[in-house]
């Protein structure tokens, strides 16, 4: 394993080969870029690598494996870069303790996946209703979806490579979300971090990474993510964030908002695809979520939390294991 406290995300990874870097990811990635960005550069997988820092040529020539380019793309960047990841804990009480512990997820993988699931776990751990405002039935989130993709790639952008044995984490309280990440906030002002100075900065400690998350879309416009997770948070009235840097570790803390309960969900109020999944699962007796996803061409985690509330209200039941479950009426 390389000394990460000599390492930036452009120098090469000691033990590091060309096939430790799976290429076919790098040509999907370049096709999500023209696709989404209208990226014109490079198109072949070792040039895009090394026009933006994923790759390097050594005075012999060689094609060296940089940081960037095996946490955005290895195979096993575990392998190479240990602290390749996302630490995630859920407590119900509100301070981090073992007692409290109602969930301990550790992600793995390569830098989008493991911000990609952390997303999805994030969504799925936290609150969702569904309120009646006027005379239509809306679905309420304690937490915008931007919110929580806006803060995970930013805790990933602006990590410190060179905290060895530290990870990303993410702490899932019942009033609030903190987001941890190894190393002060780059650019630190002499008398600390405030969301003031967030706001103006444009300081990125790893501009390849961010480049390359950019081109997947998981970044929309660069040093925007604070102003853009802000207004999302004022759209429904949260308290204002709270940040904290001790040169160490950055922390970007959340409050969420406060549910009043939904109405219960009975068949005379379904939404409207929730009656869909009624009709299929009246129509076919059992269905698992793949099924009903490809039977109503919906965005599989809609079908999920659907499904979640469907059967905490005794609508339908689940049967097996999470791998191969069924879902009927009851």
């Amino acid at each position: 394993m390389p000394d990460l406290a000599q390492m930036t995300e452009r120098l090469p990874i000691a033990g590091a080969l060309l096939s430790d870097l799976n290429f076919n990811l790098v040509r999907e990635h370049i096709e999500t870029a023209v696709k989404r960005r209208g990226y014109d550069g490079p198109a072949e997988p070792e040039e895009y690598l090394l026009e933006h820092g994923g790759l390097l040529r050594d005075d012999d020539g060689r094609l060296l494996p940089t940081l960037a380019g095996i946490v955005a793309f290895g195979r096993e960047p575990h392998r190479h870069v240990s602290v390749c990841g996302i630490d995630i804990a859920q407590f119900s009480g509100p301070r981090p303790n073992t007692t409290d512990l109602v969930l301990s997820r550790q992600i793995r993988g390569d830098l989008m996946t493991i911000i990609d699931r952390a997303v999805d776990l994030l969504w799925a751990r936290t609150e969702h209703r569904t309120q009646i405002v006027g005379t239509e039935r809306v679905e309420v989130h304690a937490y915008p979806m931007v919110v929580l993709r806006e803060l995970t790639v930013n805790a990933a952008v602006h990590r410190d490579w060179s905290y060895s044995g530290s990870y990303i984490r993410v702490q899932i309280f019942p009033d609030r979300i903190e987001w941890i990440s190894p190393g002060g906030f780059p650019g630190r002002a002499p008398h600390g971090v405030s969301l003031e100075t967030l706001l103006h900065a444009q300081v990125s400690r790893n501009p390849a990474l961010a480049q390359i998350l950019y081109h997947s879309g998981r970044v929309e416009s660069f040093g925007m993510g604070i102003d853009t997770t802000l207004s999302a948070l004022q759209e429904i009235d949260c308290r204002t964030p709270e940040v904290f840097d001790n040169g160490d570790i950055f922390l970007f803390r959340v409050f969420g908002k406060q549910l009043a309960e939904s109405e219960p969900v009975r068949p005379s109020n379904l939404t409207p695809r929730q009656r869909r999944i009624i009709a299929v699962l009246t129509a076919r007796g059992a269905c698992s979520t793949a099924e009903l996803q490809t039977a109503l061409d919906e965005n599989v985690r809609n079908i999920q939390r659907d499904l979640r509330l469907l059967v905490e209200h005794g609508v339908i039941v689940a049967e097996g294991a999470t791998s191969n479950r069924m879902y009927r009426l009851t």
